[in-house]
């Protein structure tokens, strides 16, 4: 059985983010989901978790460049599991090139400091 293990991580400082809103309130319509959005802020400060989310968004497009074509940043959503792990949802051109690259088994992994926020993302293709 041939199968490959793809591999994407990112990093990005949560400051950046935070300009980013702060310059530009349509900046989170734009990247995030509702749910997304709603998430984060339920947390005392939004920004690690919109960090981690924009960070995951990057590392899923850096899994394999046909993966990227086409796609806007919603069609990427982490949302967290019922056992709090976050998971990776697909839609849209996403869902589409996920499929044309037979991919299964996607996971993601997030964390920050209070500098960084960093995202994995691991699938199996094939």
């Amino acid at each position: 059985m041939n199968f490959l293990i793809l591999v994407g991580i990112d990093i990005i400082e949560i400051d950046r983010i935070k300009r980013a809103v702060e310059r530009n309130p349509r900046f989170k319509q734009r990247l995030y989901t509702d749910a997304e959005l709603a998430y984060c802020a339920g947390k005392g400060n939004p920004y690690p978790s919109l960090a981690a989310r924009f960070a995951a968004k990057e590392a899923f497009r850096k899994l394999y460049p046909q993966l990227a074509s086409r796609i806007r940043f919603k069609d990427v959503e982490i949302a967290i599991g019922p056992e709090g792990k976050p998971e990776l949802i697909l839609h849209g051109q996403a869902l589409e090139n996920a499929r044309q690259a037979n991919l299964k088994e996607v996971d993601v992994s997030l964390s920050h400091s209070r500098v960084n926020a960093i995202a994995v993302v691991i699938a199996r293709s094939g």
